[in-house]
């Protein structure tokens, strides 16, 4: 595994920036003294540099100085003003990703100049267990090493993606929200074990690992997942009745729907 040696410098530690700190922590192929981070509140701040052996700054310029790859983890309504805050330090040569849905690379251009080096990334919550999954846009003033250095990095908490950015806002509604989608079905899940006479514990146990078990599944195969569906169901069996019942409900039609309100969510941004 090729080795990272350039400074990391992560803005915002919210729950996507500790997710993408957590995956270069951990990673074997950097060194940590290479990672800087920074969050708003400094009790906070002294807490995590605790826990992770790294410096965690309350001052978001200080942090970037002197980094060779910037990561812009705040809220999209914060970006620009953080944009503003880091300029002064970001050189030619500075790498700068912004993981804020919304923020393009027109708004880049338009905030740091036609010279920047710039990646859209969106990453997803899984990343927190090294599962994450990323699509990633570059501009045109990134090299091939830039890019396979930035590929390097957000392979550290799961995999990614090349898109053009035009497919980046389908791409956060299917992967980049959709896991909160999950959860609830999970719940559900365990909700009707729990009313069938399961305990909590139980319900939520055999619910999370059969969707994590499903995906594995679904990953490794080389069958359509309408094929593995079939495989399931036996005649007059239990798991027909389940889908049936889905299909009377009309679950694929929701799902369909919500995975687009969030894409175009994501395009209004």
């Amino acid at each position: 595994m090729k080795q990272i040696n350039k400074k990391i410098a992560i803005i915002g530690l919210g729950n996507m920036g500790t997710a993408i700190l957590n995956g270069l922590v951990k990673a074997d192929n950097i060194d940590n003294q290479l990672i800087i981070g920074s969050r708003a509140n400094p009790e906070k701040a002294e807490s995590d540099s605790a826990k992770y052996g790294i410096p965690i700054l309350t001052d978001n310029q200080e942090t970037a100085k002197g980094a060779d790859v910037i990561i812009l983890a705040v809220k999209p309504y914060l970006m620009k003003d953080v944009v503003n805050e880091v300029k002064p330090v970001i050189t030619n040569e500075t790498i700068v990703i912004s993981v804020a849905t919304g923020y393009s690379l027109t708004n880049a251009a338009e905030q740091l100049g036609n010279h920047v080096k710039f990646a859209r990334v969106m990453p997803n919550i899984p990343a927190q267990v090294g599962e994450g999954i990323s699509g990633v846009v570059f501009n045109q003033n990134l090299s091939t090493n830039d890019q396979s250095l930035i590929m390097q990095i957000l392979n550290t908490f799961g995999s990614a993606e090349q898109l053009t950015e035009n497919q980046l806002d389908a791409f956060t509604g299917i992967a980049g929200s959709s896991p909160a989608i999950i959860f609830m079905i999970i719940e559900a899940m365990a909700d009707a074990g729990v009313a069938k006479g399961l305990t909590r514990s139980q319900a939520l146990a055999f619910a999370k690992q059969a969707v994590k078990g499903a995906a594995q599944l679904a990953i490794e195969s080389d069958l359509h997942p309408g094929a593995l569906k079939d495989a399931v169901c036996t005649p007059g069996g239990t798991t027909i009745e389940e889908v049936r019942t889905a299909e009377s409900m009309n679950l694929r039609s929701t799902i369909i729907e919500t995975m687009i309100a969030g894409i175009e969510k994501s395009e209004s941004l």
